[in-house]
């Protein structure tokens, strides 16, 4: 089910499941529009969550991966944006 190309699929596990999954959705939708390649959409998506959200924040971007990843209690984000696959997480 998808509505303005953004899938309804989503994995969370955020304390703030309001802000932070808002924050990401919009964040990469921004980026995706003004960015020229996946290194570039994931390093802007990071920089804005360590800004608002504090270190270390994480940011896998692509069509195609996959990751095993070990992250901070509610600080786990994966969403599609159309065809572009968004895995967002604090460790560190």
């Amino acid at each position: 089910m998808e509505s303005s190309g953004v899938s309804a699929k989503m994995v969370s596990d955020m304390d703030d499941h309001g802000e932070m999954r808002v924050d990401a959705q919009n964040w990469a939708a921004a980026a995706i529009e003004s960015k020229s390649d996946e290194k570039e959409i994931s390093r802007a998506i990071k920089s804005k969550f360590e800004v608002k959200y504090g270190p270390t924040w994480h940011c896998i971007v692509g069509t195609d991966f996959k990751a095993f990843v070990t992250h901070e209690s509610k600080h786990f984000v994966f969403f599609y944006h159309g065809k572009m696959a968004f895995c967002l997480y604090k460790a560190g």
